[in-house]
């Protein structure tokens, strides 16, 4: 009962707007502690553990919180005692416990006498990355002794370091892939020119309907090469060039919509709803690709082979007022909960896993000068708002 008198009066102290490092509201604690048979040596264990920026915790046998830092609020946004008496494991995201449990019970069994591995964590606004360390604990009664440290930073930043090596590799073999198709799409494109202007010369020796269909059928095929043509245009250009230059926010959105245009074409229509000319300054590859990050996930939010009349991609410019332009790119998806939304720019989170990751987009526009925000409502879409500085 000394662990969670302690616990609590601990988290209070921490809570506490005095300034001194441990309040009389403490040593009263304290003082509770030793009439309760607690060592002088513990205390000083206790008395340290609330000064760590870690969380200290404390297993009993089996594997119950016995004592928690106060640290543990700051971290989670739960009341520490609301989880003494509760299994660790139970406070590890699910799909984490199967094994922090097994590496417990190692310990309690004294299988082994340590372990360290960073982890998710339940907290109130959602997980948290941390680094868990445990140890036996030398009463030799399979207690467990250990520390959580945040790494929440950490680990975005290496989501972020990640992402950018992914974009930096894709910058470096897209020129040499788009040259390889170009080549062979000089080549069909100059047959099917040949293959249409000899129709004429068969005309005498095939019926005319079939001639007109075979006409229809190569003017087809035609076409979906002059798209392909297009198409690897556009890539060529996916890069992140160093020079600032006027850029039209509507031309570069229109290239924009011909690249997801495959994948909408099965989900739903898009709508351009483009105010006047809208020029701002900033890298055309850096503001394409995100541009391109916040299209493509309105274009994936939409259900493959839904209503393609009712579903729709819709992008609009507007000039917003005191020299900056405004992007916006609604969708008529399903809406995003709140649970999700409020971590829709964390490094390597996306709702779902095909869709790309948002805070490449938000840093590119940080980096231009703008701001990019998102609002949704489950149902009813989401619209994503990005706001640039016009050139001058």
């Amino acid at each position: 009962m000394a662990y969670q008198q302690l616990s609590q009066a601990m988290a209070f102290e921490a809570e506490s707007p005095s300034p001194s490092a441990l309040s009389r509201m403490g040593m009263l604690a304290l003082a509770e502690g030793l009439r309760s048979g607690l060592s002088a040596d513990a205390l000083r264990y206790h008395f340290l553990a609330e000064q760590l920026s870690e969380v200290v915790f404390h297993l009993d046998g089996q594997g119950n919180l016995t004592f928690l830092g106060p640290t543990w609020t700051a971290l989670t946004g739960l009341a520490v005692e609301d989880v003494l008496g509760q299994p660790l494991a139970e406070m590890v995201h699910p799909e984490e416990r199967p094994r922090v449990q097994a590496l417990l019970d190692a310990i309690a069994a004294r299988v082994q006498a340590s372990f360290r591995l960073e982890l998710k964590l339940l907290a109130a606004g959602g997980p948290r990355w941390v680094e868990l360390a445990a140890h036996s604990s030398p009463t030799g009664q399979g207690e467990v002794l250990g520390t959580l440290t945040d790494v929440t930073e950490r680990r975005q930043l290496q989501a972020r370091l990640q992402q950018s090596d992914k974009l930096a590799t894709l910058a470096m073999l897209v020129p040499g892939f788009t040259h390889e198709m170009n080549n062979p799409l000089a080549f069909m494109l100059a047959n099917l020119d040949y293959l249409l202007s000899s129709m004429g010369d068969i005309a005498g020796s095939a019926p005319a309907p079939q001639v007109a269909e075979w006409r229809e059928a190569v003017g087809e095929v035609r076409e979906g090469a002059e798209r392909l043509r297009q198409l690897i245009g556009h890539l060529r250009s996916f890069r992140s060039e160093s020079s600032q230059g006027p850029v039209d926010l509507n031309t570069l959105l229109d290239s924009v919509g011909q690249m997801v245009s495959s994948t909408l074409r099965s989900r739903g229509r898009l709508v351009r709803d483009y105010g006047s000319r809208a020029v701002v300054a900033g890298s055309e590859g850096g503001l394409r690709q995100a541009l391109l990050n916040l299209v493509l996930h309105a274009v994936l939010s939409l259900r493959d082979g839904g209503d393609t009349e009712e579903n729709e991609v819709r992008l609009v410019t507007r000039e917003a007022g005191g020299g900056y332009v405004v992007v916006e790119v609604h969708d008529t998806g399903p809406g995003l909960p709140p649970e999700q939304l409020s971590h829709i720019f964390e490094p390597g989170f996306t709702p779902h896993e095909a869709r790309p990751a948002l805070s490449v987009s938000r840093d590119l526009l940080r980096g231009l000068g703008g701001t990019l925000t998102v609002t949704s409502t489950v149902g009813r879409g989401t619209v994503f708002r990005v706001t640039l500085p016009m050139a001058s």
